[in-house]
């Protein structure tokens, strides 16, 4: 569903070469608006089991700025793509009599592919293009309360492999008006790290995506 999710927060890049030469890449740090949206959440739960596919594409305005040796200054953007898939199995439940209340607990597995795009604006001075996968440990817990249902949710990724680490958390609250359809709200963060060889460059990088989330939802 298209949606928003509050302002993207860029922590700073830099790209160096091993060598000491600078003259390519200093700096670049700023805020980052939301442009474009698309959001998909997919879950399926027979009967233990869950099995989950998340993903967001997003194009940002923003007042970046790439600034070189010379300490020229250019206007740069970023487009992402954050893809998520996810394994679980229940290791907790529990109702009450009335079966009014029910809280489960799911810990999984996964993996997080996020793909970036960072360029200049009216100039072809900056162009890079990281992409990677990194694996994923997390625990979900679903709890149910007549129509509402409340969902926190928390995975840590990358584990320093390859110098990569990401971490996700977030917490939905959704009314269910009927069998097929609920409508929710919720807070969501993320932030990850970048910190390798890249075009023949170091390049590192630490970015944080919050916000509130608004959806609708669809049962079978």
């Amino acid at each position: 569903m298209p949606g928003f999710r509050g302002t993207f927060v860029y922590g700073g890049v830099t790209q160096l070469p091993e060598s000491g030469d600078y003259n390519v890449i200093d700096r670049l740090n700023g805020e980052i608006g939301v442009e474009f949206y698309l959001i998909g959440d997919i879950d399926f739960k027979p009967k233990k089991w869950f099995f989950g596919v998340d993903g967001f594409h997003t194009t940002l305005t923003s007042d970046l700025k790439f600034q070189n040796i010379d300490r020229i200054e250019f206007s740069a953007a970023i487009d992402g793509t954050i893809l998520r898939g996810l394994v679980g199995y229940q290791a907790f439940e529990w109702q009450n009599m009335e079966k009014h209340f029910k809280a489960q607990i799911y810990p999984y597995v996964g993996i997080r592919y996020i793909d970036l795009n960072i360029y200049s604006i009216e100039s072809n001075i900056l162009d890079i293009k990281p992409s990677w996968i990194e694996p994923l440990v997390g625990v979900e817990i679903p709890v149910q309360y007549r129509r509402w249902f409340f969902t926190p949710q928390m995975d840590v990724g990358g584990f320093s492999v390859n110098n990569h680490w990401s971490w996700n958390a977030s917490f939905n609250a959704t009314y269910r008006f009927s069998k097929l359809f609920a409508l929710g709200a919720g807070w969501s963060f993320l932030n990850f790290n970048y910190d390798q060889d890249f075009e023949l460059k170091y390049l590192n990088l630490e970015i944080q995506l919050s916000g509130p989330v608004l959806g609708v939802e669809f049962h079978f």
